[in-house]
């Protein structure tokens, strides 16, 4: 009998999604569910967070309470979405300091009310350890959602900010001196709500993701909805400013296949990149903040990474739960 730890979490909720579908209005294995709301969808989305796969020893939690919220409203984002609200049930072992409670309830809120939202609630309960799933609510027009699929071949591939950053903060949690910037590189992602809800008012923009397990295995999952390829050139992307230090194969694992970005990926009309990233650069607020063209979208096939040297296969791999890996 397989085990999660043979198939890994990806092929684990295509086994789910066989005993859910029942006619979804998009359809599932978005980053977001949808209920119909009259001209808009409301759409909804958790994540969980727990010691073993995202919280490294030394986290603050402060730190732990601002991404558990962050995470979640990144997927909000990636529907192109204005967010509403967010729960979370809060899973503590009983010997947990009230001082632990109140930090993690304050990272919450802080970044709850950085994009204008509220804490609406929740659920506490015993357990042998910390294990906190947020939810988050948001709305958009229903013509105007971002899915994974929806992409032609022909559209032009385009990502927020840079690429690598939480890749690189995880190889330096190694290093004592750096360990506590490097966790606040990993766990204080800046959701992509503005640029979200940019694209989705653009028109212009095909389909959306945000990189949470790493370029590689984002592309993978969009081409699974689509059925198409996906170019991109090594040479155009924007690669987080230290990552440009590592080793070249280090560089190019940490920019690939390393998760925790939290940037989000989109596709392009080609009639309408030009405009796109033209009115973007009202918006932009410095490096993290930009908008890169990286590649395009092609016919079915597999994904490809065009450098100097060449073609080479775009890999599908990347942080995956259940499977060995690290921290993301």
């Amino acid at each position: 009998m397989a085990k999660l730890s043979d198939v890994g979490e990806r092929q684990a909720i295509q086994v789910l999604a066989k005993i859910f579908d029942r006619g979804h209005p998009i359809g599932l294995g978005h980053d977001c569910g949808v209920v119909d709301w009259g001209e808009d969808y409301l759409v909804i989305t958790t994540d969980v967070v727990n010691p073993r796969t995202h919280i490294p020893p030394g986290t603050t939690p402060q730190q732990v309470g601002w991404y558990v919220t962050a995470v979640n409203l990144s997927d909000i984002a990636a529907a192109g979405a204005r967010p509403l609200g967010f729960v979370a049930a809060l899973s503590l072992p009983p010997a947990t300091d009230v001082e632990y409670l109140k930090g993690l309830g304050q990272g919450m809120e802080e970044c709850a009310r950085e994009f204008g939202i509220a804490i609406l609630g929740g659920d506490t309960k015993e357990a042998d350890q910390v294990s906190i799933a947020g939810t988050a609510v948001g709305r958009v027009r229903k013509d105007r959602i971002l899915l994974r699929k929806g992409a032609r071949p022909g559209d032009l591939v385009v990502v927020t900010g840079d690429l690598g950053r939480a890749g690189f903060a995880y190889r330096q949690l190694e290093t004592a001196q750096l360990r506590s910037e490097a966790l606040n590189m990993l766990l204080r992602p800046y959701p992509r709500i503005l640029e979200g809800g940019f694209f989705s008012d653009s028109g212009m923009v095909t389909s959306c993701m945000d990189i949470s397990d790493g370029l590689g295995a984002t592309l993978a999952q969009m081409a699974s909805m689509t059925g198409l390829s996906y170019q991109v050139d090594w040479e155009a992307l924007p690669l987080h400013r230290p990552v440009g230090t590592l080793p070249p194969a280090q560089a190019r694992e940490t920019a690939l296949y390393s998760g925790g970005d939290y940037e989000l990926l989109a596709t392009v009309k080609p009639e309408g990149v030009e405009t796109l990233l033209a009115r973007y650069q009202d918006m932009r607020r410095g490096d993290r903040h930009r908008l890169t063209l990286i590649g395009k979208v092609g016919p079915p096939g597999p994904n490809v990474l065009v450098s100097a040297a060449g073609k080479e296969p775009l890999l599908g791999k990347g942080w995956e739960h259940f499977r060995p890996s690290h921290v993301s």
